[in-house]
């Protein structure tokens, strides 16, 4: 059987992507940090060595100097190496659609963080992927998604505000988990934008996840923040997330 080691298992993603990976007959092996090193290159060779993977998922969280030895490390063992980036690497004054083109810029923690991990990826391994991702839209709380945002906010405010003119990047975690398994099978290296929304703002998909939830939400709609961070990539396809909301809307 094909194996796969997935870091992040704790995380939002990787859990669904492994489910995924199952599903097509691929092993999911999680990068367990309390038992392999994220700094002893010896310790992360030994690990490698011993699953012998035929892919690599980089998606949880970490030191930049992380990514750049398992990039470097997939390189050397010329084991296919997919990165999760996200729309974050760009700020707030970039006016989408957002191009693969487009110069990252966030400066925040954050998108400097995956701005930085992007650069030292490419650089140290031409023959990655690096897919950048938007909003998550999950089943629900407990997970950082869109959903667990807005359960969030009923829970705080006793209501959802929402803008009719913001456009964010989001899929759903189903969705996004079969882009990259297309990803990792079918596709060469290089950079690509994995968005669900083509025309959608948040106030929205926040409507629609209330009726496809049948969920109890206050939503108010508001005009701010005028904000387009769509990223659009012609080279990819993702299930838009009028899909799954339309099924539950008509």
């Amino acid at each position: 059987m094909m194996k796969a080691i997935l870091t992040g298992m704790n995380g939002t993603v990787a859990p669904v992507v492994a489910e995924t990976l199952t599903r097509h007959g691929i092993e999911p092996v999680a990068w367990d940090r309390t038992k392999v090193s994220t700094t002893d290159e010896a310790e992360m060779r030994r690990f490698i060595e011993s699953v012998r993977p035929n892919y690599f998922l980089h998606i949880g969280m970490g030191a930049v100097e992380w990514a750049d030895t398992l990039a470097r490390l997939c390189g050397e063992y010329k084991i296919p190496f997919l990165f999760t980036s996200t729309v974050s690497v760009f700020s707030d004054d970039v006016t989408g659609p957002i191009t693969p083109d487009t110069p990252p810029d966030a400066t925040d923690e954050y998108g400097a963080y995956k701005r930085a991990c992007e650069e030292t990826i490419a650089r140290t391994n031409p023959g990655a992927q690096i897919v950048r991702l938007g909003w998550q839209i999950g089943d629900g709380p407990g997970s950082n998604n869109m959903m667990d945002y807005f359960e969030t906010e009923m829970k705080r405010k006793g209501v959802i505000v929402a803008s009719a003119h913001w456009y964010p990047s989001c899929s759903f975690l189903e969705d996004t988990a079969d882009a990259l398994f297309e990803f990792l099978t079918k596709r060469g290296p290089g950079l690509y934008q994995l968005n669900g929304n083509p025309s959608h703002s948040l106030y929205d998909i926040v409507l629609g996840l209330k009726e496809l939830h049948d969920t109890s939400w206050q939503i108010e709609r508001t005009d701010e923040p005028k904000r387009d961070n769509r990223m659009v990539d012609t080279n990819i396809t993702i299930q838009p997330i009028t899909k799954r909301l339309a099924l539950h809307t008509k």
